[in-house]
């Protein structure tokens, strides 16, 4: 898996890295389509030519990192953040009117949706070592089995102090009982006789 990883991560992170060099040179028309956005969801942006760039810029940073196999689940739950909205600004192939160009349009949103997928995937890879849910897991599982197994233990101790306590006081009382009666009938023989 490991060859794997090392393949699939460039190949992956290849086309946000050239998304994100495109939009540093080209930043205009994607611009418009972020400010369109923007507006329709309530949140006016004051420069969307910023805010582009910016993208551009996540993209460039997480791309490089997931291709170096650099904190790849990191990058690739950015690159996935950064993908939404770049999707929908780039390719609402609902406001096409023209079916040649909402037809192609949908293909590219149907690829960025596969891309998306593919970034879950890369976020949730742990090399193949149980994820952390599952150690805390079996680790309180463990846990709870050792202090159950040393309770078990501990109570068996004490219910043999106490038999020995028992048996050691019961043997006491039973000698203490026979010294007694020993010393009282010494003593009644020592009386005189009527």
């Amino acid at each position: 898996m490991a060859v794997l990883r090392r393949i699939t991560r460039p190949l992956l992170a290849t086309p946000f890295v050239i998304e994100g060099v495109r939009a540093l040179r080209r930043p205009l028309p994607l611009a418009t389509g972020t400010g369109s956005l923007a507006r329709h969801l309530g949140a006016p942006v004051d420069d969307p030519l910023r805010v582009v760039r910016l993208n551009a810029a996540v993209q460039i940073g997480a791309g490089g990192l997931l291709a170096l196999g650099r904190l790849p689940r990191t990058a690739s739950l950015v690159l996935a953040a950064s993908l939404v909205p770049a999707t929908l600004a780039e390719h609402a192939w609902w406001k096409e009117e023209d079916p040649r160009l909402r037809k192609d349009q949908f293909l590219q949103f149907a690829q960025r949706i596969g891309l998306f997928g593919a970034l879950l995937l890369g976020a949730a890879d742990t090399h193949g070592k149980p994820s952390a849910a599952y150690r805390a897991r079996t680790a309180t599982t463990r846990g709870s089995r050792k202090a159950h197994r040393a309770a078990t233990r501990a109570a068996g101790h004490v219910h043999a102090a106490i038999d020995t306590v028992g048996s050691g006081a019961s043997a006491a009382a039973s000698g203490t009982g026979r010294a007694m009666h020993s010393a009282a009938g010494s003593a009644r023989a020592k009386l005189p006789h009527q």
